[in-house]
């Protein structure tokens, strides 16, 4: 195992289970695991299924009340809607494409053209009366080909998850759209993940087209180009404004449809500085003319120039996940930890390790039944430094709660809750009356480190494990 300074995301994601390590071996078969799943497909465990349901409806929730719809779409499509977006053209050889009784699919490698079907479906069932600008979200699952060679961990991989949504919005609001989704992806990025948005942490970058391969890589005229890419300088300049966030700009690296608004993440580790992208915001002129967004709008809402926004605040999720594993050394917020709470029984060889055993069952089995993920650990005043070392060092509980002889005595749980600005544990001591009541007072410490959540999505799911056998 890799020390502390060593470890990757990799690593991290093995220990915590969040993901199947590719190349450790299938018993009975003797063979890797990613002989069987292909590589760039990455497996999800145990503790990395309550990470994506939880993310997941945090996310739904938080943009439902922000005025977006909620959609799912299919993960395949016929050929057919990828030669209207123009996905067949420009980006045939990333696609993955099959054949299904002499009519050709495609796995779908993004979600904005099921997301204008629903709009054009949308506009013929209930016309004007339909809002705009129009917003719609999906925690959608698409695969893009990547050579093998530069497939890496959950950073680069063959098949992922955005949290992406598309907004069709009239031409004179594109600005304030844009800059409204910068303000989303800060609260989530500052209220879930504990990451500061300043300019000593993020720069956002204007990626613009090469404009010698409009026609080629580029669909789209150069004025059309020149005049998105303004739009975007200029919502870029409002942020900067603001927030002091420098500004670059990257010619050939837009999307084939439009500019884009990259967000990277600057991060220091071992004395070494890293540049992450996270989130995109990216502005379309093109989808618009293809599915006939134009003539539509026009007739029905009486609007003479209507865009896309495409926009994901984390972007890819798996890549998210590895760049944040990696930056917060495998700790995850609360709502999101593996293992939310680690009872750990220290007994002493007396009569007392019956309670002791005993309450920390019952504290466990009622923070079950709250809904928290949740993990009895045996130990003794002998082992208890060298089974605590192995905890932190693999399994990073969110809350630490120790009981022993004294707490069990002096009716006072010494609970240790890791704090992500800080990255230490701060201590609390919690006055119980019987176990009933210890299990109150600690779901009362997880609502506090809920809260944030609850800010953004109106709750914070709770998705209740036995992770016992992890420590």
């Amino acid at each position: 195992m890799a020390s502390g300074q060593d470890k990757t995301h990799i690593d991290y994601a093995y220990e915590l289970d969040i993901t199947v390590k590719p190349d450790s071996r299938v018993p009975v078969f003797n063979r890797e695991f990613a002989t069987f799943t292909g590589a760039g497909v990455p497996l999800f465990s145990l503790g990395g299924g309550p990470i994506r349901y939880a993310l997941a409806e945090v996310l739904a929730k938080f943009h439902a009340r922000r005025g977006y719809y909620v959609v799912e779409t299919p993960i395949i499509a016929s050929t057919e809607l990828f030669k209207v977006s123009g996905h067949i053209e420009f980006y045939r050889n990333n696609m993955y494409l099959f054949d299904i009784e002499g009519h050709e699919f495609a796995v779908k490698p993004m979600n904005c053209p099921y997301h204008i079907l629903l709009f054009l479906n949308e506009v013929a069932k209930h016309r004007s009366k339909l809002p705009l600008p129009f917003k719609v979200f999906e925690f959608g699952r698409v695969h893009r080909y990547e050579p093998s060679g530069s497939i890496y961990g959950l950073l680069r991989v063959r098949g992922f998850t955005q949290d992406d949504a598309h907004i069709i919005v009239p031409g004179g609001r594109v600005i304030d759209v844009v800059y409204d989704v910068f303000e989303e992806m800060k609260l989530v990025l500052e209220r879930l993940f504990k990451l500061g948005v300043s300019s000593e942490t993020f720069k956002v970058r204007l990626s613009m087209s090469d404009k010698s391969l409009i026609g080629k890589e580029f669909m789209g005229s150069k004025e059309e180009w020149e005049g998105a890419e303004e739009a975007l300088r200029e919502a870029a300049s409002r942020i900067n404004e603001k927030y002091g966030i420098d500004i670059v700009e990257l010619e050939g690296e837009a999307a084939f449809y439009g500019p884009k608004l990259d967000f990277i993440m600057m991060v220091e580790e071992s004395g070494v500085s890293k540049e992450w992208q996270m989130g995109t915001i990216q502005f379309d002129f093109n989808l618009p003319r293809r599915f006939r967004l134009y003539d539509v709008v026009r007739e029905e809402f009486g609007i003479e120039e209507v865009y896309i926004i495409h926009r994901a605040l984390l972007g890819s999720i798996e890549r998210f996940l590895g760049v944040y594993l990696e930056h917060r050394r495998g700790r995850m917020p609360f709502t999101l930890a593996p293992i939310q709470f680690a009872v750990i029984a220290v007994k002493t060889g007396g009569e007392v390790d019956r309670e002791i055993e005993d309450l920390a069952s019952s504290i466990a089995k009622g923070l079950l039944d709250k809904g928290f993920r949740v993990a009895v650990k045996g130990s003794s005043k002998t082992g208890l430094s060298s089974d605590v070392r192995h905890i932190e060092s693999t399994a990073k509980p969110a809350v630490n709660v120790f009981i022993g002889a004294k707490e069990v005595r002096e009716k006072v749980l010494d609970v240790r809750v890791f704090d992500l600005e800080s990255m230490k544990r701060r201590r609390l001591a919690i006055a119980y009356g019987d176990a009933a009541d210890a299990v109150e007072n600690l779901a009362a410490v997880a609502e506090e480190l809920e809260s944030p959540v609850r800010s953004l999505s109106g709750q914070a799911p709770r998705i209740p494990a036995d992770f016992s056998f992890m420590l």
